[in-house]
């Protein structure tokens, strides 16, 4: 009896070691199995991040284009007004005052050589 006590006590002792050693290699099998679902988990996670972003980026240049054309809209009706508004005051424009300075210009230019030939 004191033998099989001993034996049983043994046997206790190392399936409590066989237990030991059979999760030490079960816990590495499952920590690398966790690394390559990570790895998969994470390449298809950048991809939906990357479709999104790229889904998104193209939204928003439709938004700037379509916000760029009402703001030129409204620059050229502003512009057209205040056109409209000055010629209504009989104020000259930057390009009128362009005009008449080139003409003024191509005046003296002609008043030089007048000048010249006289001379």
């Amino acid at each position: 009896m004191k033998n099989d006590i001993k034996k049983t006590v043994n046997n206790l002792w190392l399936a409590g070691l066989g237990v030991a050693s059979l999760a030490q290699k079960e816990s590495l099998k499952v920590y690398n199995s966790l690394i390559k679902e990570g790895k998969t988990l994470e390449k298809k996670s950048n991809k939906v991040v990357k479709d999104v972003t790229s889904k998104a980026e193209k939204r928003l240049n439709k938004v700037r284009q379509i916000a760029d054309k009402q703001i030129n809209k409204v620059e050229n009706l502003f512009e057209t007004r205040i056109e409209s508004v000055l010629k209504k005051l009989d104020i000259p424009t930057v390009k009128d005052i362009k005009g008449l300075s080139s003409k003024v210009d191509s005046l003296v230019k002609e008043m030089k050589k007048e000048v010249k030939k006289v001379a």
